[in-house]
């Protein structure tokens, strides 16, 4: 299957026990992440909150949900600006 995916590399790294993660990867949802998303209590014409923001980077990244609180403000803002075209159905795309 081919995901659409966008990659965000991290201005600042984030260190968990020996590891650092470097970036994030973020993938169109499937179902369970679709689930997830509906859970978060996200209201068309409502500003998106920072808790938003976290539950669709955990729901879509390839980060462990440690290192998403981690994220400094500017690696939040350049992933919030990944996600819209990754939640556009076929149908928006094509509008």
């Amino acid at each position: 299957m081919n995901w659409k995916t966008a990659t965000h590399v991290l201005k600042f790294p984030i260190a968990i026990g020996d590891k650092t993660i470097a970036a994030i990867t973020l993938r169109e949802p499937d179902l369970e992440a679709l689930e997830i998303i509906d859970d978060l209590g996200i209201e068309a014409g409502k500003a998106v909150k920072v808790r938003h923001l976290r539950g669709l980077i955990e729901a879509l990244g390839d980060a462990p949900s440690e290192a998403v609180g981690k994220l400094h403000r500017s690696d939040l803002a350049a992933l919030g600006e990944l996600l819209a075209p990754l939640l556009e159905t076929e149908a928006e795309g094509a509008s």
